[in-house]
């Protein structure tokens, strides 16, 4: 079975109906608000937590050898990721925008996670399908868009495998695919895939897709991706020229 979802972060019931637009914006103000006051308020003990762990590991050294305390400190570590993972998320529809060089962004990217996925005997290829004109977008959030997607289809594959990545343009919007040949995405996994804090796979966050949803819309464009469990992959984003 094949999937293509273009869903936002929440569903917007009665899509033309401008109190339920209005309703939703104002879930949405309201949710960064309190995303931004929890990671603040979360922030400060964490650092000082790890503060004080580093401190103390530097007058015991002996406690790295014990199993307790790397879990300790891998739980540690994953809280951080977890909060840097919420600002980006809390952050992702602020936009610096600029022209930007797409060809030169995804190459870029693509060169820079190409080392590890040749030592798990990924292939990673790069096409530029057709001319890419300059675009008004932000891109360290492209780039976050890009590696996200690029981090999920080698987490897919494991080892052995192929991603081809590719960008085109029909004149008025601009179109990168990312497509791997992994295990593919079970079909009740698909639904709320990019739903913030939903995740199926161990250690993650639950935050990936929900920020490149979140990115993709406030450069007005759209994400949708085409998957059936034990088959490929592939993700698609769509960014308009203007």
């Amino acid at each position: 079975m094949e999937s293509q979802t273009d869903s936002s972060v929440f569903p917007i019931p009665g899509d033309n109906n401008s109190d339920y637009k209005t309703l939703y914006q104002e879930l949405q103000i309201k949710q960064q608000f309190l995303l931004s006051q929890i990671s603040h308020e979360i922030r400060n003990p964490v650092t000082l937590i790890n503060s004080f762990l580093q401190l103390f590991e530097s007058h015991h050294p002996e406690i790295v050898k014990d199993d307790c305390w790397e879990k300790v400190m891998e739980n540690m570590n994953f809280l951080k990721a977890l909060l840097e993972e919420f600002s980006s998320f809390n952050n992702s529809a602020k936009l610096h925008l600029q022209e930007i060089n797409l060809d030169h962004i995804f190459r870029e990217t693509v060169e820079s996670v190409t080392p590890l996925c040749q030592d798990l005997g990924i292939s990673v290829l790069y096409q530029k399908e057709t001319a890419i004109p300059l675009i008004s977008a932000d891109p360290t959030k492209i780039r976050q868009v890009l590696l996200n997607l690029l981090t999920n289809a080698r987490e897919a594959i494991g080892s052995q495998g192929l991603i081809r990545c590719s960008l085109s343009c029909d004149g008025e919007n601009v179109y990168l695919y990312v497509k791997d040949t992994g295990t593919g995405i079970p079909v009740g996994y698909q639904k709320d895939i990019f739903e913030p804090f939903v995740t199926h796979k161990q250690g993650g966050t639950g935050l990936g897709l929900a920020i490149c949803k979140r990115i993709v819309s406030a450069h007005k464009g759209h994400i949708f991706f085409r998957s059936a469990a034990g088959e490929e992959t592939s993700f698609t984003v769509i960014l308009p020229i203007t």
